[in-house]
């Protein structure tokens, strides 16, 4: 058995999550074009024959504004320790000053890098090799691929440069059937979460988060009964999130079910309540309640 245990790192909303599922061939980490939609570090496992490389998916690196924020930093910051490889991501542009502060932390590491250049699919083919010269007076990386995560262009590239580097195990440390560490439970409530990103604007999706409180079978197995809170921060934000005549509370309930359904391969009812918790994205109870880390 081969093995590797690999970092996905980089800024908010630069690809991470697109490109983990991409690699595995499903959809593991849950993705909007908002950032900051991954809050805690979820492994999604990739498993062909005698090979298992095991994915550290994390919360992108960002200024943080409250408590859940610098939670947020420091779940990427723990990431960057104790793993084989390292795989930057980064959008197909000049580095900022948020990439240069990565770097100086991969260098710090000392731990091999991979860096992938994503959406190239939005810039000119003569501006990629500038961006690739910018980074490499940054850095000595291992390997350097662009691509867009998106369209699956390079996707493939940056796996063989993994699995070049993956190394002699006794053992696989996840069950060779197993897509991620997580539970169905879990990535029911991120399914939720999702939708919420997808559907509402400004700074109403940030403030929420999503508690799931029942997750049951029925007896004969036909049947996944779940019930979730929806925790927003402000009485406005539940008016938003239910929307007129309960329209907006519906299209997420509908989409996150039709997606969840497909995610468990059975029927579900799924039933989603609306709370405010104010300023519960400062409380580190609250925090600790509705993230798992």
């Amino acid at each position: 058995m081969k093995t590797a245990f690999v970092s996905i790192i980089g800024r908010t909303n630069v690809g991470k999550s697109t490109l983990l599922n991409a690699l595995l061939g499903e959809k593991i980490s849950i993705i909007s074009d908002k950032p900051q939609t991954t809050r805690s570090r979820i492994v999604g496992v990739y498993n062909s024959d005698d090979v298992q490389i095991a994915f550290l998916d994390t919360p992108g690196f960002h200024r943080p504004e409250n408590k859940l924020g610098s939670r947020m930093i420091e779940v990427a910051e723990e990431s960057i320790g104790d793993v084989d490889l390292l795989l930057f991501v980064a959008e197909c542009r000049a580095p900022g000053s948020t990439e240069r502060e990565i770097v100086r932390r991969i260098q710090a590491s000392g731990l091999p890098c991979i860096l992938a250049l994503n959406k190239i699919d939005k810039v000119r083919k003569e501006d990629i090799l500038k961006v690739i010269s910018d980074y490499t007076q940054l850095h000595e990386f291992d390997s350097v691929v662009p691509i867009s995560a998106l369209q699956q262009d390079g996707v493939k590239i940056v796996l063989d440069e993994i699995l070049r580097r993956t190394e002699e195990s006794p053992v696989a440390y996840y069950p060779t059937d197993a897509a991620t560490d997580r539970s169905e439970r879990y990535l029911a409530g991120e399914l939720v979460r999702e939708k919420l990103l997808r559907n509402l604007r400004d700074e109403v999706p940030h403030g929420t988060a999503v508690e799931t409180v029942l997750f049951r079978d029925r007896e004969d197995g036909s049947l996944t009964e779940i019930f979730v809170n929806i925790i927003c921060e402000k009485e406005s934000h539940k008016g938003i999130i239910i929307g007129k005549q309960g329209t907006m509370l519906k299209k997420i309930a509908t989409e996150a079910r039709s997606e969840i359904e497909n995610l468990l391969g059975r029927k579900v009812y799924l039933e989603c309540r609306v709370k405010v918790r104010e300023d519960w994205r400062n409380n580190e109870n609250l925090i600790n309640e509705y993230n798992e880390f």
